[in-house]
This record gives C-alpha cells, sequence and structure tokens, in this order.
C-alpha cells in the first residue's frame, strides 16, 4: 500500500521564483529546504546543505541562493 502525499514546494533561487512538487510519506522544514537546494542545483545528495541546526542549514542554503523555501500538502 503507498501511503505517500504530494507536496508543493516554493522557494526563490537567486531572487527567482521556483516550484516543484515531491511526493512522500512526510515532509518537514529540513527536508524542503533539501529538495529545494537539489531542485536549483546547488545542493548535494549527501545533504551537507542541512546538515546541523536548522538555522544554520537556511544560512548555508542562503548563501548559495536559496531563499524563502515554502511547502504545503496538496
Amino acid at each position: 500500500m503507498n501511503d505517500s502525499k504530494g507536496f508543493e514546494i516554493h522557494y526563490r533561487f537567486r531572487g527567482e521564483p521556483r516550484h516543484f512538487f515531491h511526493q512522500a510519506r512526510h515532509l518537514c522544514e529540513s527536508e524542503a529546504l533539501h529538495f529545494a537546494t537539489l531542485h536549483a542545483g546547488v545542493g548535494t545528495l549527501n545533504g551537507s546543505v542541512v546538515a546541523g541546526p536548522f538555522r544554520l542549514a537556511m544560512l548555508n542554503a542562503e548563501g548559495l541562493g536559496v531563499t524563502q523555501v515554502q511547502w504545503k500538502r496538496r
């Protein structure tokens, strides 16, 4: 049985609005931030951008140009 849900993730990359859809069982702020950096092409699969405290992860992502990450269940 597949119990995944659809999520819509919005963010800005270097000021330009972007969005995409992601299927998962659940999603949290750190995961949304990680997937946004991957979608923008500046993140890595090992998750180093989102390692550690969330505030530090946000600062790392902002340094790469990813800002204003928001998500909602579809």
